[in-house]
């Protein structure tokens, strides 16, 4: 059963396991920033963490699931990685994305869009995503590069929930582009949207916007829209 809630600063299930914890950031105007808890048996997995300010809320709700296991990130940009140091603080928890991230999460060269190297709290700790962890976790990783070079998304494919981090910021009857300036290649991003076409979830939940339903029309509009 999903349940839908429209406040900020709550997290709620979408669907059982998988909850979303909904915040946002003001960069001009208030974008909202959704992170993800997976339940497993005891076990908790987030994806994504948000700013630090988000931190709090979301130990508490995975607190109340289970056991914090391990962070999941599908991209190294400051909105889904700040609030990874906070989590460490609270949790000795490994934290992983794709290889190819890392020189950037770590602060050893810039995003090929920006002129300054990301800064945060958790450069060197980040691990790479091997076949080996995902062969142990709840969810599934799929390679979407263009808005960030090796941008990932999980998939519960149990239930059918796709989290997708940034290819797309969604309504709930949309796909949508994302920010321009903090993609590196929008065409390729756009390609990588065809995820939902390979998977075919039942639901796909972005990481700024509100859960839209899959439907065989869906990136067909988008491509449409927006490719060049």
């Amino acid at each position: 059963m999903i349940c839908r809630k429209d406040a900020y600063h709550e997290c709620y299930s979408i669907v059982s396991p998988v909850y979303k914890c909904v915040f946002s950031i003001n960069v001009s105007v208030e974008i909202p920033v959704n992170v993800w808890l997976v339940k497993d048996g005891e076990g908790v997995y987030v994806i994504d963490t948000g700013v630090e300010s988000h931190v709090d809320e979301q130990i508490k709700a995975a607190e109340s699931l289970g056991k914090p296991k391990a962070i999941l990130l599908t991209h190294g940009h400051s909105d889904h990685i700040k609030g990874a140091g906070e989590w460490l603080k609270a949790y000795d928890l490994p934290i992983y994305a794709h290889e190819v991230e890392l020189p950037f999460i770590n602060g050893e060269k810039p995003y090929p869009n920006k002129q300054a190297p990301e800064q945060n709290a958790v450069a060197g700790i980040v691990k790479p995503l091997t076949d080996e962890i995902l062969a142990t976790l709840p969810v599934s990783s799929y390679l979407t590069p263009g808005h960030a070079p090796r941008h990932v998304v999980y998939y519960h494919e149990e239930d059918k929930v796709l989290m997708t981090g940034d290819p797309f910021i969604t309504s709930r009857e949309d796909l949508h582009l994302p920010i321009r300036k903090f993609s590196i290649d929008m065409n390729e991003n756009i390609d990588s949207g065809a995820i939902v076409d390979d998977l075919k979830p039942a639901l796909i939940s972005s990481s700024h916007g509100e859960e839209v339903k899959y439907h065989e029309d869906l990136y067909k509009k988008y491509v449409l829209r927006y490719r060049d």
